[in-house]
């Protein structure tokens, strides 16, 4: 293929891993950079940037769902299409690296009706695979019943599924590599997912993506990922959140110790966040997108000494942000665009002087504090229905910028579902 042919070498690798992507699948773009980012060793902002190049080059098909323009290092507003026949490609081409399966750098598996490929039986010993990035394809009818192999070389594990229990294969305890495990359901039902802790002390597992499956949030801190970096859940269901009292059992402090971004998108069951969530300090990224029923965050928020970005985005049930947010003084960006039923920002929000950026589309019934006004260099974005309501504050503030955006719905949003 001679558009292939044209890319870079960094490009020619990353058509190579969209191989490992079940096909008709529309994939949210931060999960196509959270692989790149740790198997190529590149900034997340690049890694968008060769999602946009080889979309220019028709090798993918790159949807925008919303207003955001990721310059903020947020790609959860993009969808990413590729076309089967260039799939297809991409497994023929990581084939032909090697004419020995084992020795593949980027392996798929495929597993129907629990019946395994021949390379895999029938062996005296547990085969050993040199694949950096392995995918795993189940059917509805699996039942988790996993052959034993040894897999020290594999950066990257996708899980593609579609059964309504699923058992984490013990196997992975062997991928000491191990750096993002994206765990992607594709049944029309939730999955329930067991044996969680075989992810446990995995040196080097630094993201962590679930989709459509049906977890116990506090049950995240129990399963030691001392090194976890990223947590991001997509369509995820969950159980009811325990008291405080109960999260309290456990240290966050050393079970999640390195986390530092938490993502939770479309999980419509999300009432309140588990309390462990205040109580992870190393944390600079928060964000909640499209859960409607989310009706509080947590007063221990302004625990979080080290965040940086919040984002509660089209969550309609939020009436507004704890008192506590005012103590969040690393705070560079806030973003409550589409939480249209936030009456007002925190009373003394004027003291967060980091605060550069906030975002505000679909706010108009928020009342803003006399407090604002001491913020410096501040950058507002919001639509025709809110801008008044900064425009009063225009002339006693410094440096104050307006950006009016059109509101848009998109229905490019349909095609996720």
């Amino acid at each position: 293929m001679q558009r292939f042919d044209a890319l870079t070498h960094n490009l020619r690798e990353c058509v190579l891993d969209m191989g490992s992507f079940s096909k008709d699948q529309k994939i949210i773009a931060s999960t196509i950079i959270d692989v790149w980012s740790e198997l190529h060793g590149k900034e997340s902002i690049i890694c968008m940037n060769y999602i946009q190049e080889l979309a220019s080059h028709n090798l993918l098909k790159l949807l925008p769902l919303g207003k955001n323009k990721y310059e903020d290092g947020f790609f959860n507003e993009f969808l990413v299409k590729q076309d089967n026949i260039l799939r297809e490609f991409a497994i023929h081409q990581c084939e032909k690296e090697s004419l020995s399966i084992l020795q593949r750098k980027r392996l798929n598996m495929d597993i129907q009706e629990n019946k395994y490929p021949n390379w895999c039986l029938n062996q005296k010993q547990p085969v050993t695979l040199n694949a950096s990035l392995l995918s795993i394809s189940t059917d509805d009818s699996f039942t988790s019943c996993w052959v034993e192999m040894h897999c020290p070389n594999v950066e990257v594990l996708v899980l593609n599924l579609s059964s309504s229990t699923y058992a984490l294969p013990n196997f992975i305890i062997t991928m000491k590599k191990l750096k993002v495990v994206m765990i992607i359901n594709h049944g029309f039902e939730l999955t329930k997912l067991t044996n969680l802790s075989c992810l446990s002390l995995l040196p080097n597992l630094r993201r962590i993506r679930f989709e459509k499956v049906s977890i116990t949030l506090h049950d995240i801190p129990k399963i030691q990922l001392k090194c976890l970096e990223k947590l991001s859940l997509w369509l995820c269901h969950f159980s009811d959140v325990p008291s405080e009292l109960e999260d309290l059992k456990v240290d966050v402090s050393e079970t999640l110790q390195s986390l530092q971004e938490i993502e939770i998108d479309y999980c419509y069951n999300l009432v309140e966040l588990p309390y462990w969530v205040s109580q992870v300090v190393s944390l600079k990224k928060l964000s909640i997108t499209n859960c409607n029923k989310l009706c509080k965050l947590l007063k221990g928020i302004g625990n979080l000494r080290n965040l940086e970005m919040l984002r509660v985005i089209s969550c309609s049930n939020i009436f507004e942000l704890p008192k506590t947010s005012e103590r969040l003084s690393n705070l560079r960006l806030l973003d409550v665009s589409g939480c249209f039923q936030l009456k007002r920002l925190p009373l003394e929000i004027g003291k967060l002087q980091k605060l550069k950026k906030i975002l505000m589309r679909d706010c108009y019934r928020c009342e803003l504090p006399d407090s604002v006004k001491n913020l410096e260099n501040l950058e507002v974005r919001c639509d025709e229905g809110t801008v008044f309501i900064w425009e009063r504050f225009k002339s006693k503030m410094k440096n104050l910028t307006i950006t009016e955006e059109e509101a848009e719905h998109n229905l490019n949003l349909l095609q996720l579902f």
